[in-house]
């Protein structure tokens, strides 16, 4: 397990809103959010969410509402339950998961169960948890992610710093990169880049690329 020597950078309410953008299309909005706390078996626990939105000018053409949410522990960030729901353009899809962290094991909610190492998350803990460890420029983080029932090793390549201009402002940021082997989490022309601001670790800039192209997820607000 990598040590989390960093005091956590956010605190309980921070709001996290960006715009999506499509080459000149803005396609709607994503918010990351700390909603709340709470103890869950004896533990202090972080509830987070994101939730994801298409613009109205494009509703049109299609629909996105979606929303994740995640109880983590307040110290490591570690899953013990994982929420989503999926409403695209008529598809609608619901999803729960309980990560049982002593038996090694997340269980989806029908009963399918999958074997996982000692520090697995989710995808949303995974994108927190990178603003609380050290990014030290060359390094080379292996992380355990566990997605669409599926154990991933993500390669978190920290790359460089970098100027970033977002429409919350001009961020001085480290650039993360996480991959796969193979078809791998992001799918089979798919790729992640995050960029982080170096002071309070936010994500200021998010690149999510797929078949049809890249989107690109720029912080425009900060909500404490």
């Amino acid at each position: 397990m990598i040590a989390a020597v960093w005091l956590l950078c956010f605190s309980l309410g921070e709001r996290l809103v960006y715009d999506a953008r499509y080459s000149f299309l803005t396609l709607g909005n994503m918010t990351l959010e700390v909603r709340d706390t709470l103890t869950f078996e004896g533990t202090d626990c972080y509830i987070i969410s994101s939730f994801l939105n298409s613009a109205g000018s494009l509703r049109f053409l299609f629909s996105i509402d979606d929303t994740v949410t995640v109880c983590t522990s307040a110290d490591s960030l570690l899953p013990y339950w994982y929420k989503e729901q999926i409403n695209e353009s008529g598809y609608h899809r619901e999803k729960a998961l309980r990560f049982d962290r002593a038996a090694h094991q997340v269980t989806y909610d029908d009963s399918v169960k999958f074997e996982i190492g000692d520090d697995t998350r989710d995808l949303l803990s995974f994108w927190y948890y990178l603003r609380l460890i050290p990014l030290e420029i060359g390094d080379t983080l292996i992380l355990d992610v566990h997605s669409a029932r599926e154990n991933h090793a993500i390669r978190c390549l920290v790359e460089k710093k970098e100027i970033v201009r977002t429409p919350a402002g001009e961020y001085s940021t480290i650039l993360v990169r996480p991959e796969t082997e193979g078809k791998g989490i992001f799918g089979a022309k798919g790729g992640m880049a995050i960029w982080y601001s170096e002071t309070d670790r936010i994500p200021v800039q998010i690149r999510a690329s797929m078949k049809f192209g890249s989107v690109l997820f720029r912080l425009k607000e900060v909500i404490n």
